[in-house]
């Protein structure tokens, strides 16, 4: 199997995906942008060449970047996994034969009636659509059959996270050793739905002694106004965007996804690969990785009182965060490992590639029957 792998900036699990295929001897190429993590290894390896253009879905230079790349390396299948490299994909590929493979990590709507969808995720000529949870995997079976959607969340691996060692912010450095810290992690300006609002309101319902929050990522300009508006305003830590966040983790008691609407969070995930304790909302891409006081805890969206109610027991319980937590970190090894999307990656591909390019057994009849032997 010859693959091609699109995307301007791979995250980690997509990164990884290409290195694992390529270890299991397959033939990988990788378009993306220059400064995609992992760019270096990806050279090192020969994989890697520049994308020749990030955005539109309608580039001439990507579009004659892939045909070349098809035809130099003999590609036999694209994974293109985000909308604008898909769309040029199945540019690309007219009369080819070539199988292209998309991604959906969202529930974001679909619009039938818009006809750039038709450019790329519900275009008949996508082979296969990796669903990154089994909500966006039911949703999308309302617009694609599903002997086309596959089922595949992306994998993580705890050696990916920063080294098991608090950071030395003043932040943290300047908190009691007994404090009780409660994390969120997300970029919230202009995304109410990620429910910072709901969050805060929830922390101050708590009233909790001894706790403190704190907030990665960017945030509205009313964020400060809704600390400042109630009890636990000096305990609330709006700590904006920090490089590699995922380290504040270890030094987490809490972690807490907030949001109305998710994908399959990646915050989440690696909360559990360090043994955090997570209380979620019970909505569908969080229901995916937390199992209800299983290995952690889920609360109805937009519901401060609950949030309130769930931190205090919690805070109140070292015993239960731990067993939560390391019931969460086997959860995340069990059902989400890296190994496991690799697999499930292969095994959604083979058939295509066994089956040849599109078309091309009804072109060998044709010309059998103009040519008989």
């Amino acid at each position: 199997m010859r693959i091609l792998i699109c995307k301007p900036h791979l995250d980690q699990s997509e990164l990884a995906l290409a290195l694992s295929l390529h270890d299991r001897g397959l033939c990988v190429r990788v378009l993306a942008a220059r400064t995609t993590q992992g760019r270096e290894e990806l050279e090192r390896r020969g994989l890697f060449e520049e994308m020749a253009a990030i955005k539109g879905k309608l580039r001439p230079a990507l579009i004659r970047q892939m045909r070349r790349v098809i035809r130099e390396d003999r590609i036999s299948l694209i994974y293109a996994i985000d909308s604008s490299s898909l769309a040029n994909a199945l540019w690309a590929t007219l009369f080819s034969g070539v199988h292209v493979v998309g991604y959906r990590g969202t529930l974001s709507r679909i619009r039938q009636l818009d006809p750039t969808f038709w450019l790329g995720i519900l275009n008949p000529r996508v082979a296969r659509i990796f669903c990154v949870s089994s909500s966006v995997y039911d949703y999308m079976s309302r617009f694609v059959p599903r002997r086309k959607l596959v089922l595949n969340p992306k994998g993580f691996d705890p050696a990916w996270l920063p080294e098991a060692s608090a950071p030395s912010h003043p932040i943290l450095a300047n908190l009691p050793e007994d404090t009780c810290v409660c994390m969120f992690i997300g970029n919230t300006a202009g995304r109410p739905y990620k429910g910072l609002q709901s969050l805060i309101e929830g922390f101050h319902r708590a009233n909790l002694p001894g706790a403190h929050l704190v907030v990665l990522g960017d945030h509205d300009p009313q964020a400060p106004e809704w600390v400042a508006q109630g009890p636990a305003a000096g305990a609330i830590t709006l700590a904006g965007r920090q490089h590699e966040a995922a380290q504040w983790l270890h030094r987490a008691d809490i972690y807490i996804q907030p949001s109305l609407r998710e994908g399959l969070p990646r915050a989440i995930k690696e909360a559990m690969a360090v043994a955090v304790p997570v209380i979620a909302t019970d909505i569908p891409g969080n229901r995916d990785l937390i199992s209800d006081q299983r290995c952690g805890a889920l609360i109805p969206p937009a519901d401060p009182d609950a949030l309130a109610r769930t931190l205090q027991t919690l805070h109140g319980d070292s015993v239960q965060r731990r067993r939560l937590g390391l019931e969460g970190q086997r959860q995340l090894a069990r059902l989400f490992s890296h190994e496991r999307t690799v697999e499930r990656t292969l095994e959604a591909c083979q058939p295509l590639h066994q089956a040849g390019r599109p078309g091309a057994a009804r072109l060998a009849r044709s010309s059998r029957r103009r040519h008989p032997a």
